[in-house]
């Protein structure tokens, strides 16, 4: 018996939460229900570092070149839906959707379709590896966040527009030499 159930995704105003262990445990379930010998996964985002926010936990599903067909398809046969955006992801990269019951709570799954190896994928990885190393980076997210919310900005689409240029920042730094 599976320790998680899939059901429809819920697009649901964007709020500040705290970041909880649990988050963990769901990703970590997600995609072992997901394991496919043909893909790679990865949990990254807030959740997987630490930081409070909408407490939705972004997955990338990495496949190898040629495979992103593939990759699509397995998680229309889980039952993902199209993103939920009024300016979604290109179809070269593109994002899908569903909602878990886990331990009797409901969580928002947004699955990454990336190309192993590719730019955005390592981009995924060194982001994920310096916020988990560095707590005032956390913090300064988390203020974001707060101040994002606080401006009344509670659309998905439009929350993450307004934190995007933290994001840009961090990485911006993380590549000067």
């Amino acid at each position: 018996m599976s320790k998680i159930k899939f059901i429809p995704y819920q697009l649901v105003p964007a709020s500040f939460n705290p970041w909880r262990d649990i988050f963990l445990e769901v990703a970590e379930t997600v995609i072992a229900e997901l394991a496919h010998p043909d893909f790679e996964f990865l949990h990254f985002g807030s959740s997987s570092f630490k930081v409070a926010g909408k407490g939705i936990i972004d997955i990338s599903i990495l496949y190898k070149a040629s495979q992103l067909t593939e990759a699509v398809e397995h998680l229309r046969n889980i039952g993902f839906s199209d993103q939920h955006s009024n300016k979604p992801f290109p179809e070269n990269r593109p994002r899908k959707d569903i909602a878990v019951i886990f331990k009797n709570e409901t969580f928002q799954i947004h699955a990454h379709v990336i190309e192993l190896g590719s730019e955005e994928h390592l981009k995924q990885v060194n982001f994920k590896t310096h916020m988990l190393n560095n707590p005032n980076a956390r913090a300064q997210y988390e203020e974001t966040k707060q101040q994002v919310i606080a401006d009344g900005l509670t659309v998905q689409d439009d929350y993450g527009k307004a934190k995007s240029p933290f994001v840009k920042s961090v990485l911006q730094e993380m590549a000067k030499p």
